[in-house]
C-alpha cells in the first residue's frame, strides 16, 4: 500500500495528468495523423478516445483498489507474482532508447523552425540538448521539476489560444467531408496505433493514486476527466490542422503549431511558441531520463542489473546509470538522422511498449477486479490486444524483449549459483 501523505484532490490530479498526457505528443501527433489519414484521422481520434475509456476505467479501478507507488508492476505482482512484476519493470525500461529521443527531436524541431534549420542543424540541437542536460544532472540540478507546473500552464494556454484564434478566423468544420469504405479499415487501425501516443501517461499517474484524499472516488474521476479534456483538445487541433493544411512533410508535421501561429498572428507568435515547445520538451525529457536512471539504480540494488550502477557522485546522482540513459538516447538520435528514420516509426515502436503495459494491466484487472469492473477490464484487454496486433512487425520489439528478459534471468541465476 502507499506510504505517501493523502493530499491530492480531483483538480490537482487533473492538472498533473493533463500535463503528463499532453507532454510533447500534442506538438506533433495531430499533424502526423492528418498526414497519414487526411480527414479520416478524425474518425481515428474519436474511436481511440472511445476505446481508451475502458482502459482508463481499468487503470482507475486498479489504482483505487490497490494504491501503490509500484503502479502497474504492483498490479502484476498481485495477479501473477514477482517474476511477471520484474518483467513489467524491464518493459518500462525498454522504452528508454525510444521515448526520450522522440521528445528531444520534437523540441529541437520547434527551435529549428525559428530560422528554418536543416535536418543536420536540428540534429546538432538534439545533441546539445542531451549534453546540456547531462552536465546539469551531474550536479543534481533537476530544474525541470521546478519549472514543470510553469511550463504546463503555458502549454495549455498556447493550445487554448491557438484554438480560439483559429475558430474566430474561419469556420473550422465547414467543408469537412469524411468518406469511409471497407479498404480504409487498415488505414484507420494504423492511425489509431499512432494517436494512442497522446494517451500514454495514464499508467504514470497510477503511481500517485495513494496521494488522493479519497482515492476510490477522486482517482477514477481524475483519470476520466483528464481523458476527455485531452481528447477534446486533440480533436479540435486535428480539425484546425486539416483546415489550414499544416501537414505533409516530417519537417512541417514536427512543428505544425509554429506554422499555425505564423499563419494566425505572424512571426512573433511563431518564435514564442517555438521557444515554449522547446522548453516543454526539455523539461519532459529531463524527467524521463532521470526517472530511467533512478530505475536502473533501483534495479542494481535488488540485483536485477550489475551492481556498478549503484555508484553515485557526491550529489547523489547515479552516474553510470545516467551515462547509459543518455548514451542510448544519443545512439537512437544518431541512427534516426543517419538512416533517415521517420519519427512516426519511432512513435509506433514506443507505443508497442506502452500498449503491452496497458494490456498487462488490463489482464491483471480481469484477475483482481469484480463485477462490472471485471467486464470493463475484459473490454480493455480486447482493445489493447487488437491495437498491439495492428502494430504488426513493430510489436516484435516487445516480443524480443521477452527473450532478452529470460536470457538475463538465466545469466543472473547462473552467476548466483557460481557464487554459492
Amino acid at each position: 500500500m502507499s506510504r505517501t501523505n493523502k493530499c491530492l484532490n480531483v483538480y490537482q490530479g487533473v492538472g498533473i495528468l493533463v500535463s503528463t498526457l499532453l507532454g510533447s505528443s500534442i506538438f506533433i501527433i495531430p499533424a502526423i495523423a492528418a498526414d497519414l489519414a487526411g480527414n479520416k484521422s478524425i474518425i481515428a481520434w474519436i474511436l481511440t478516445i472511445l476505446c481508451v475509456v475502458p482502459v482508463a476505467f481499468t487503470f482507475s479501478n486498479l489504482g483505487a483498489k490497490y494504491p501503490s507507488e509500484g503502479g502497474t508492476a504492483y498490479f502484476i505482482k498481485q495477479s501473477f507474482g514477482e517474476k511477471f512484476a520484474k518483467f513489467t519493470s524491464w518493459l518500462y525500461l525498454s522504452a528508454l532508447p525510444i521515448c526520450p529521443p522522440i521528445i528531444v527531436i520534437t523540441g529541437a524541431s520547434y527551435i529549428g523552425a525559428i530560422w528554418g534549420g536543416s535536418q543536420w542543424q536540428i540534429f546538432a540541437v538534439c545533441i546539445a540538448m542531451l549534453a546540456g542536460l547531462f552536465c546539469i544532472n551531474l550536479y543534481g540540478l533537476q530544474f525541470a521539476s521546478k519549472m514543470q507546473s510553469f511550463v504546463s500552464v503555458f502549454i495549455v494556454g498556447i493550445l487554448v489560444t491557438l484554438i480560439i484564434l483559429a475558430f474566430t478566423k474561419v469556420d473550422v468544420v465547414s467543408g469537412l467531408v469524411i468518406k469511409m469504405n471497407f479498404g480504409d479499415i487498415s488505414l484507420i487501425k494504423t492511425t489509431i496505433s499512432l494517436v494512442f501516443w497522446c494517451f500514454v501517461g495514464i499508467e504514470a499517474v497510477v503511481h500517485i493514486a495513494g496521494d488522493f484524499k479519497n482515492v476510490e472516488r477522486e482517482f477514477p474521476l481524475t483519470i476520466l476527466i483528464s481523458l476527455f479534456i485531452v481528447g477534446g483538445i486533440c480533436i479540435l487541433l486535428s480539425l484546425i490542422v486539416l483546415k489550414f493544411h499544416t501537414y505533409g512533410s516530417e519537417a512541417l508535421n514536427s512543428n505544425y503549431i509554429v506554422a499555425l501561429f505564423d499563419l494566425l498572428i505572424g512571426h512573433s507568435g511563431k518564435v514564442f511558441v517555438a521557444i515554449m515547445a522547446f522548453f516543454a520538451a526539455l523539461a519532459a525529457v529531463n524527467v524521463y531520463l532521470i526517472s530511467f536512471s533512478k530505475m536502473i539504480y533501483a534495479m542494481s540494488i535488488t540485483g536485477a542489473v550489475n551492481e556498478r550502477f549503484k555508484i553515485t557522485n557526491k550529489n547523489g546522482m547515479p552516474v553510470n546509470a545516467l551515462i547509459v540513459c543518455y548514451g542510448l538516447a544519443t545512439v537512437t538520435i544518431v541512427l534516426k538522422y543517419v538512416f533517415n528514420i521517420n519519427i512516426d516509426e519511432l512513435i509506433l515502436y514506443a507505443n508497442s511498449v506502452f500498449i503491452a503495459i496497458y494490456l498487462l494491466a488490463s489482464i491483471a484487472g480481469i484477475v483482481l477486479l469484480e463485477g462490472y469492473k471485471k467486464y470493463m477490464a475484459v473490454v480493455s484487454t480486447l482493445f489493447c490486444s487488437l491495437i498491439f496486433l495492428s502494430l504488426g512487425w513493430k510489436s516484435v520489439y516487445v516480443v524480443a524483449l521477452i527473450g532478452v528478459f529470460y536470457i538475463i534471468e538465466y545469466m543472473m541465476k547462473q552467476r548466483n549459483a557460481l557464487r554459492i
